[in-house]
């Protein structure tokens, strides 16, 4: 991939995208890393400051005052080249029960678990597609076009045996159908699009006792990347190699 946008990269799996692709080979030309206040982004600045290719946008996925500008940013940057890959990252967690969530916890999430997203990626989409129309690869892949979000095995009805979690498990589920509904409708654009399963991963959502860092998981998910294709677009894949497709 050329060019790359990371939602949510002030913290935990988004910043170690941005710490893993602002020194991998061959080098992005651009590692787009937006989040809602940069200025406090420490950490994130710091990769920055030592990666010239690394470009901190300020982005709320619930401010869509904040879109147009990203947008524009990103445009007079990457000019007719395009943005080649949209990883829809930032998210929040519950640990009610559906007895218990209230409405506003569950607006809140849907808000920016769901609606994000898909607002987030409508106003990519005119980038993604040029970007996959002045690409070189013909076929489906990172190199030419995709849209990547971040799910959870806690968003598969096949797989949930034990309950809990209300509002996060439903908005994960409606997020992997967001996924597989743009995969068809993008796939005359021949734009991959994926929900991705990071594993449990010790950040601040997933606790100190996960049995994954963000170091090991974001690694073995740009390998995983690197070896998507046609057959994967509208899937729903573990953080898993050789690729593992998951239950919806």
């Amino acid at each position: 991939m050329k060019t790359i946008l990371i939602t949510g990269a002030s913290r935990g799996i988004g910043l170690e995208f941005v710490r893993q692709l602002a020194r991998r080979k061959p080098t992005p030309a651009f590692v787009f890393a937006s989040c809602r206040s940069p200025d406090g982004a420490k950490d994130l600045q710091a990769v920055a400051a030592t990666h010239t290719n690394v470009k901190v946008l300020e982005l709320d996925v619930q401010n869509e005052s904040t879109y147009g500008p990203a947008v524009e940013t990103v445009s007079n940057l990457v000019g007719e080249a395009g943005l080649n890959v949209l990883l829809n990252n930032a998210g929040i967690y519950s640990t009610e029960s559906c007895e218990t969530v209230g409405r506003d916890l569950l607006t809140n999430i849907f808000d920016i678990n769901v609606i994000g997203p898909m607002r987030l990626t409508q106003a990519f989409l005119p980038l993604l597609r040029r970007g996959a129309l002045h690409s070189r690869v013909e076929s489906f892949g990172m190199d030419r076009g995709a849209v990547i979000n971040i799910s959870t095995g806690f968003g598969s009805i096949a797989a949930n045996q034990s309950g809990g979690h209300a509002g996060y498990r439903e908005s994960k589920a409606a997020l992997n159908m967001f996924s597989k509904n743009l995969s068809l409708e993008l796939k005359a654009d021949k734009i991959l699009v994926l929900s991705q399963c990071p594993g449990w991963v010790s950040t601040s959502m997933g606790g100190p006792t996960a049995t994954r860092t963000p170091e090991s998981s974001v690694s073995d998910m740009l390998q995983l990347f690197s070896m998507l294709s046609e057959e994967h677009t509208g899937c729903f894949l573990a953080n898993h190699i050789p690729l593992k497709f998951n239950q919806f």
